[in-house]
């Protein structure tokens, strides 16, 4: 056997370098793994928010509303109420949860717009929009974000 041939399958024998390339290689893999779970659960995160912000929503819209006289008022009057209590910094605090393009639409339903009679629907819809992190640069056609909707419907009491 020569003594270049020699050498070669020596050197080919030799594994010193082989642990870190691989830890290398495969480092990257995972940490692409935990990125893309750390940002579906940030999606879950979001998810979970809106919707109990929609019901924290119709909740306090639905309960017995009135003015100073004990005059029952009608859903549509109070609508802002309700956007203003999911947004405000001291109640529900939307706004240090979601992006700050979350929307509060409230859609008082049947004959709860004008009247407000007891056992008239009041809807209440959360969206916000989440920006994928990384997902969307190795996942083809999920988009540079998606619009995240909950909606609860509740009577009026």
């Amino acid at each position: 056997m020569s003594r270049v041939l020699r050498i070669l399958l020596s050197w080919l024998r030799d594994t010193r370098g082989a642990v870190m390339v691989e830890f290398a290689v495969i480092s990257v893999v995972f940490l692409l793994i935990v990125v893309g779970i750390m940002d579906l659960g940030h999606a879950f995160y979001m998810d979970q928010v809106i919707t109990n912000a929609s019901r924290e929503g119709a909740r306090y819209g639905v309960v017995y509303q009135t003015n100073a006289s004990g005059v029952r008022l009608a859903p549509i009057s109070f609508s802002p109420t309700i956007q203003q209590h999911l947004l405000d910094a001291d109640k529900w605090n939307l706004r240090a949860l979601l992006p700050s393009d979350a929307n509060v639409q409230v859609i008082p339903g049947g004959a709860g717009y004008t009247s407000g009679n007891s056992g008239d629907p009041l809807t209440v819809q959360v969206t916000a929009v989440k920006t994928w992190w990384v997902l969307d640069n190795f996942i083809p056609g999920l988009g540079s974000s998606k619009t995240l909707s909950a909606t609860t419907v509740m009577r009026l009491e």
